[in-house]
């Protein structure tokens, strides 16, 4: 039996060690009861995945990752388009596009180096558009041409907001993952001038989620300063999310890569798409309401909603 001595000896020196025992066993029973939004979508979801390329009538190619059983989907598949940073390739961001896919979302991505004009981050929504109503194609009738969403990294951020910008009865939102501050905007293959891929979020009329991250290189190319300048300039409906970590390590400016470890992303990037394009109520509360989720959420710090 414990006396008053070695019970006092235990709950000063054990108990809280079992807390924190508790706290490291139970991580994910804690994470969603504090924050169940980004829980609930973080995890793969439902629908089996299957993957593809295709080329279009110009001969550009493009990787799809798209649900393997539309039959048994349950509703028409929105479409997410998706632009690459600087020479990186689709299969480098698999894991995130992959993801979406098990939702039951159609992705398609050119496979280009170069996509900061928007042009080609646009084509590729009218080539499954086109597919959609094509005789034959695994597409045709399975795909929903009023919820098209454009997302993309760094300089594919850039593609992402120019193809709203320029297609906006085409691009129902927006995503960009650490959207460079545009002194970094250069001419390249696919802008043979600086103007051909500048950007600007104040032109944007959907609803927009800007993510960056905290760590050293989003620092120089897409400060919290600076994503917090776009947030401001969008005029509707936007969200800004400011992550630090990332499957247990600092998120940087690449961390949305394969390589990266991206699972910290996930959650709230699909609550995203689900809510402007699904009108998934539950994702919704992630970005609205009293209390958003994403401004209360300890590892997103100066994240915002208006």
């Amino acid at each position: 039996m414990i006396g008053a001595r070695g019970r006092a000896r235990w709950f000063t020196h054990v108990a809280p060690m079992m807390v924190v025992l508790l706290l490291i066993a139970l991580p994910g029973s804690i994470h969603a009861q504090t924050y169940p939004v980004e829980a609930r979508y973080a995890p793969v979801g439902p629908a089996a995945v299957a993957t593809q390329t295709v080329t279009d009538a110009a001969g550009v190619e493009y990787a799809i990752y798209r649900p393997a059983h539309y039959t048994t989907l349950g509703f028409l598949s929105p479409i997410v388009t998706w632009g690459n940073g600087t020479d990186s390739t689709p299969d480098m961001y698999s894991v995130l596009l992959g993801h979406l896919a098990s939702y039951g979302f159609t992705v398609i991505a050119p496979m280009r180096p170069n996509v900061g004009s928007g042009a080609a981050l646009a084509a590729a929504a009218r080539y499954l558009l086109a597919r959609n109503r094509t005789a034959g194609s695994v597409f045709r009738g399975r795909l929903d041409p009023g919820a098209i969403a454009a997302v993309g990294h760094s300089q594919g951020a850039g593609g992402a907001v120019r193809a709203a910008v320029n297609n906006p009865t085409l691009i129902d939102t927006v995503v960009t993952f650490s959207l460079p501050n545009t002194r970094w905007v250069g001419a390249g293959a696919d802008c043979p001038t600086k103007s051909d891929c500048q950007y600007d979020p104040s032109r944007l009329t959907q609803p927009t989620f800007l993510i960056s991250t905290h760590g050293l290189l989003d620092f120089v190319i897409a400060s919290t300063s600076t994503e917090q300048a776009f947030y401001r300039q969008v005029r509707g409906h936007a969200a800004l999310g400011l992550m630090e970590n990332s499957a247990g390590a600092r998120a940087d400016h690449n961390t949305i890569q394969n390589s990266g470890g991206p699972y910290g992303f996930l959650g709230y990037v699909t609550a995203w798409l689900l809510a402007q394009l699904r009108a998934d109520s539950t994702a919704a509360a992630a970005f609205g309401g009293s209390s958003p989720e994403l401004v209360s959420n300890t590892n997103w710090p100066n994240s915002a909603v208006k």
